[in-house]
């Protein structure tokens, strides 16, 4: 095993450790803790897709897969598009901010903080005794307010908040697990009081 390899490992082995810590936290109630930790997860996750791209650019090209193509691609996009996506509060907003590869863009996506709790609701029963479970469980969502249907792009920027928190795994096309257990709304909330403010 090269050196890479080894090295992506122990950040794969690592990500798991804090994700047991992650939960741990949410156990005790150490809500702080448990947004903390789960950044540091995130960090590590996102260096380890930093890697596999890393990976694709090194090995060999067909005639019709021109690496400088590819280079000139990778230095349009600016260097801190890994820092996407990013969450912020906006009274009770959730704002996402993302990179569109297709756009060269930064572009924005708002829903409530009430939307954000409906979908944790759904989620929660859902995904109990850490089952895997497929958002076509339980979207399309409803506003607790009107009854009105919640449009789908806004029920996904709270799933990639609760991802990016490290409150929700992905289990690739299969769906996703809660990674909190029993504490997870409690989780849900530290997160959102946690959001830097915009």
């Amino acid at each position: 095993m090269d050196i890479r390899n080894r090295a992506t490992d122990l950040l794969r082995q690592t990500e798991a450790k804090l994700r047991g810590i992650v939960s741990e936290a949410a156990s005790s109630g150490d809500y702080a803790s448990v947004v903390r930790v789960a950044a540091w997860a995130s960090s590590i996750r996102d260096m380890m897709n930093g890697s596999s791209d890393n990976e694709r650019v090194e090995r060999p090209r067909s005639a019709n897969n021109d690496p400088k193509v590819k280079t000139a691609r990778r230095l349009s996009v600016p260097d801190n598009r890994r820092s996407y996506p990013r969450f912020f509060r906006h009274g009770d907003e959730l704002i996402r901010l993302a990179w569109s590869k297709r756009e060269k863009k930064e572009y924005r996506h708002k829903t409530s903080y009430g939307r954000l709790k409906s979908l944790a609701i759904a989620v929660a029963e859902k995904g109990t005794d850490g089952r895997v479970f497929s958002t076509d469980e339980f979207l399309p969502l409803h506003d607790p307010t009107d009854g009105t249907e919640i449009p789908s792009y806004q029920a996904y920027v709270c799933i990639s908040l609760l991802k990016d928190a490290g409150l929700l795994e992905q289990h690739g096309r299969q769906g996703y697990s809660i990674s909190q257990g029993p504490n997870f709304s409690d989780a849900v909330e530290a997160a959102w009081k946690n959001l830097p403010r915009r």
